[in-house]
């Protein structure tokens, strides 16, 4: 009887054997997909390639896996296999009748060897509609400097519309007399800014203002003399970040309501690991 089961698993390892050892798939194109909810009307999200299950970003990332996606949150950058992706948007509910229903539908094409945010932007309101932007991570540092951006995750009719950006050495230092990410505008990435290894914070204005309204220390990581080596951050020569201005949650959603929501706020998300040592 114990021969008679195990001879259809011993006939398929046979089939998975060639004359030079065991066959394994090739690993396709890759590129690296980020999905980040900048939805500041609603509550959390699944987000899912449908396509396929290999090779598949989705929104599931770290400790938030069960209670999906929420505002202002991101994943990191899931290898994921570069050709057109279609990709579901759900509401994270317990109720199967809720998360059933679909957000968004929408099929976008990821390239090989490239990182992207897809930074899911609307509104769920009555009415309303959700999308995505597509944004590209792929900074360029030397191994001796940091890249740090501004994003401004607001549409044309949130604060701030268009933002300025600072870096200062902290939170509350003087703004310098011009900004190094200027007027922002909605939905969109300034330019990448390189600059030495070192602990710094990005202040924030209205494009119209000089009063500092939005601050955020960026994380630190660890320079080379770390016992664990250089990691991402501000003092990771080799590091890429960026710096997500958000908009305040809308009142009476979904969305978070505590206080940290009730005004714009900075999330800062690296956009390039360091390269170890060889």
């Amino acid at each position: 009887m114990r021969l008679v089961h195990l001879l259809p698993i011993a006939m398929l390892a046979m089939a998975a054997c060639h004359e030079n050892g065991v066959s394994v798939n090739a690993r396709p194109p890759l590129g690296g997909v980020r999905f980040i909810n900048a939805v500041a009307d609603g509550g959390p999200v699944d987000i899912r390639m449908v396509d396929q299950v290999e090779w598949s970003a989705s929104s599931v990332s770290g400790g938030a896996a069960c209670c999906g996606l929420a505002f202002r949150a991101g994943t990191i950058h899931w290898a994921t296999e570069a050709k057109p992706r279609h990709i579901r948007v759900f509401p994270s509910d317990s109720s199967i009748t809720i998360a059933s229903q679909i957000l968004l539908d929408t099929t976008i094409t990821i390239e090989a060897n490239k990182n992207v945010t897809l930074m899911l932007v609307g509104s769920r309101a009555a009415g309303g509609k959700v999308s995505f932007v597509t944004i590209s991570d792929n900074p360029t540092p030397t191994p001796t400097q940091v890249a740090v951006r501004l994003v401004n995750a607001s549409n044309s009719t949130q604060t701030p519309a268009s933002a300025n950006g600072y870096i200062t050495a902290t939170t509350t230092s003087a703004l310098p007399a011009t900004p190094d990410f200027s007027a922002v505008g909605p939905l969109s990435a300034s330019p990448y800014v390189m600059r030495p290894p070192g602990s710094f914070a990005i202040q924030t204005t209205a494009a119209s203002s000089t009063a500092t309204v939005w601050a955020a220390n960026a994380p630190d990581g660890t320079d080379a003399t770390a016992i664990g080596g250089v990691t991402a951050g501000a003092k990771g020569p080799g590091s890429g970040l960026s710096a997500y201005l958000f908009p305040r949650s809308v009142a009476g959603t979904g969305a978070p309501q505590s206080a940290a929501f009730q005004t714009p706020g900075i999330v800062f998300f690296v956009d390039l690991i360091p390269k170890p040592p060889l």
